[in-house]
């Protein structure tokens, strides 16, 4: 699988185009990840993020009311092609594209990585929660320096705490484009995200993340909600129950929407489905069920664990 050369000549476009590309970063910034803080409004060439959604379509298998990756077919080209994507990406110098483009890339950039990264390494599959911790906190995967963008080495943390949530604290749907590998996790998309809809793209998977009840209860006047969200309620939220309620009401739909209506506080507890989504072939799913096992945490159909 190769990509298109119109991809290769954007890349070429804008490395010419940029050549005092070095310029356009803040000379002073509060830290290295203040540098990705601005953007060129005028910028309209898109970055084409269609290898993005060939490597889901590839990958996803509908199980039920979810999707699963088969990861077990990430190896030689297909994996080859997820690295080559990857790297596509690192190439692209982020800060001279408009915002919604640089939203884009972020996204992508982070959920390849993930998926890249479980499908080289089948154990990392059945502990993501360990391996992804939480904000503040990241667990090993999640720690490590896995892609390098205009000369910085980053983490999975840093461009979803650092760049994504902190860049974009204003548009809280950021965190539903954020992929973990669980089936807790709110992207579970089979298409990129490509700048010229990414902000449809987000309000479409938070409308449907938030409608599920396995993510949003309420319950005595509060609303419980998925660890996703409690963790981001500061940044996101500045940590109050109101604009976290108003932002649930504007994605509520049918039931949640009657029983949002009567809700005055959020529940401090919370959890987070960590089962993994990696796709389990019907007669290795028997097999493990025989034994009395289960499978990162919960067979496939039910809910993940906290």
């Amino acid at each position: 699988m190769k990509f298109t050369k119109n991809i290769r000549h954007y890349v070429a476009a804008l490395v010419i185009g940029t050549s005092s590309f070095a310029a356009l970063v803040p000379a002073a910034v509060a830290d290295e990840f203040d540098r990705w803080s601005t953007h060129v409004a005028n910028e309209s060439r898109p970055v084409d993020h269609t290898p993005m959604s060939n490597i889901l379509r590839f990958l996803t298998v509908e199980a039920g009311k979810t999707h699963a990756m088969d990861y077990a077919r990430l190896t030689g080209k297909p994996m080859d092609y997820v690295v080559e994507y990857r790297k596509f990406l690192e190439n692209i110098p982020v800060s001279v594209l408009n915002k919604d483009e640089q939203l884009a890339f972020w996204l992508n950039l982070h959920n390849v990585a993930v998926i890249e990264n479980l499908g080289k390494e089948p154990k990392a599959r059945r502990k993501v929660k360990k391996l992804r911790g939480e904000p503040g906190k990241p667990g090993q995967l999640w720690s490590q320096k896995l892609v390098t963008v205009e000369g910085v080495s980053l983490s999975l943390e840093d461009i979803e705490q650092n760049i994504l949530v902190r860049h974009w604290s204003e548009n809280p749907d950021v965190i539903y484009g954020l992929f973990y590998g669980t089936k807790g996790s709110p992207f579970q998309g089979v298409r990129g995200f490509q700048g010229t809809t990414v902000n449809k793209q987000l309000g479409k998977l938070a409308e449907q993340f938030l409608n599920n009840r396995q993510n949003v209860k309420v319950r005595k006047g509060e609303v419980q909600v998925s660890s996703i969200i409690a963790w981001n309620k500061q940044p996101l939220f500045s940590n109050d129950d109101s604009a976290l309620i108003a932002h649930i009401q504007s994605h509520a739909k049918g039931r949640l929407a009657r029983d949002m209506a009567n809700v005055n506080g959020v529940n401090s507890k919370h959890k987070f489905g960590w089962s993994s989504n990696a796709y389990i072939q019907p007669r290795q799913a028997a097999r493990l069920s025989g034994s009395g096992g289960s499978y990162g945490g919960g067979g496939f159909g039910r809910g993940g664990g906290s």
